[in-house]
């Protein structure tokens, strides 16, 4: 086994080379047979180079010496190193890249790239796909095919084909993908766009989101603002910002309303609202509202406590239900809600529900249940029920309490 050199500013015709290969700076190297050329060991570089042939190596090293024209590695085929690629200036590859670990750093454009982890120091191109374990992007990233990665930090804006990343996603720039992702974790300072179809892990967003179907993440919180064409999904969802959502938005677990959100239905487990939430139904296990709820339909759900100085528009039917409780939600946002609201008389619409109380300072219009208490201080227009009514000293009321045989039925 003997080593090869390569003068440099030379042009150099390989094949197979036994051992390391070491070329000087500007140095261009060529198969004889106009192939590929195969190095054993290791191919060092002195500066830019290029190969104009298919390359495979053991491992390959380029110095850092300049960058731009006179400083860059192009390689018109494909690249191969059985081990680490390591190259301090920008790289151009017309084929694949395929090595251990991938370290540029200046900018790389490739036609596609495998790798256990790949870092780029500039903004990374690859007209194909790209596999990977962990990807760490200085610049933008751009991927036109599908990818498969582990984990993914990128410092500018993000343009893929769709796939799969399996673990972490710290995005400071845009992130659009252009069919469905399937991620673990993804974070988003910028604008993030994702197909229909796409599914996750957790999103927390602190731009602007963009879903452009059907959509599920098993935890999102937007802090930012975020818009659905269809239905949206998730276990737990939290909207400190905006959230407009065209279809119906489906919770399984807790959905929480700190900020405003429009959307045509609600179905979740537990919804807690301390903002504001417009749509045409929800129909949930507990509600706890602390802020403004406007439904078309209604709201209806096993147990209902509207907070003080809290508005609810729209029908509420429960089989318990509260109107005008203090509400301890603590944080923050719990304080702000009591300055917003305070001063405030708790108003909501039509009750339909087994047991109803009214505690001070809240107006019902209509109250249909078996059982109702109104506390002083608390107003409504009509009181109707089956079993039991407990009016205290105060309220007021535009018609006598009537008893029914029965409950009409309720609009949900």
């Amino acid at each position: 086994m003997s080593n090869q050199l390569v003068a440099a500013g030379s042009t150099a015709r390989l094949g197979n080379v036994s051992g390391d290969l070491r070329v000087g700076r500007k140095a261009t190297i060529m198969a004889e047979s106009g192939g590929r050329v195969t190095v054993s060991g290791g191919a060092y570089f002195e500066g830019p180079v290029t190969i104009a042939c298919d390359f495979e190596c053991g491992r390959m090293r380029v110095e850092g010496k300049g960058f731009g024209p006179s400083g860059d590695v192009l390689v018109k085929g494909d690249l191969l190193a059985h081990g680490d690629l390591e190259i301090d200036a920008s790289t151009e590859v017309a084929g694949t890249i395929t090595a251990e670990r991938v370290d540029i750093g200046g900018h790389l454009k490739s036609k596609g790239i495998a790798s256990k982890d790949l870092r780029v120091g500039g903004h990374l191109d690859t007209r194909g796909s790209l596999k990977a374990g962990d990807v760490d992007v200085g610049g933008h990233l751009s991927v036109d095919e599908q990818l498969d990665i582990s984990n993914l930090r990128v410092s500018g804006h993000t343009e893929i084909g769709g796939g799969t990343i399996r673990g972490d996603i710290k995005a400071r720039g845009h992130f659009k993908s252009y069919s469905k992702l399937t991620f673990g974790t993804i974070q988003v300072y910028g604008h993030l766009t994702l197909p229909a179809g796409s599914t996750g892990d957790k999103l927390v967003a602190s731009g602007k989101v963009g879903f452009e179907g059907d959509a599920f993440c098993r935890v999102m919180e937007i802090n930012g603002v975020a818009e659905a064409e269809r239905d949206c999904g998730a276990e737990n969802l939290k909207v400190n910002g905006k959230l407009g959502v065209k279809g119906t938005l489906k919770v399984s677990e807790k959905f929480e309303v700190l900020g405003s959100v429009e959307t045509k239905g609600v179905e979740c487990g537990t919804l807690v609202v301390g903002g504001k939430l417009v749509t045409d139904r929800i129909s949930t296990g507990q509600a706890i509202l602390g802020g403004q709820v406007r439904t078309t339909r209604g709201l209806k759900a096993k147990e209902v406590v509207v907070g003080t100085g809290s508005r609810v528009n729209g029908p509420i039917v429960g089989e318990v239900v509260e109107v005008g409780k203090g509400l301890d939600l603590g944080g923050f946002w719990a304080q702000a809600s009591s300055w917003r609201l305070m001063g405030h008389m708790t108003s909501v619409d039509d009750v339909y529900g087994r047991e109803i109380r009214v505690d001070r300072y809240s107006q019902v219009k209509r109250i249909y249940a078996e059982t109702i208490r109104m506390q002083s201080g608390s107003v409504a227009d009509e009181v109707n029920y089956t079993k039991e009514v407990d009016i205290s000293e105060g309220v007021r009321l535009e018609k006598p309490p009537r008893k029914l045989d029965r409950l009409p039925d309720a609009p949900l």
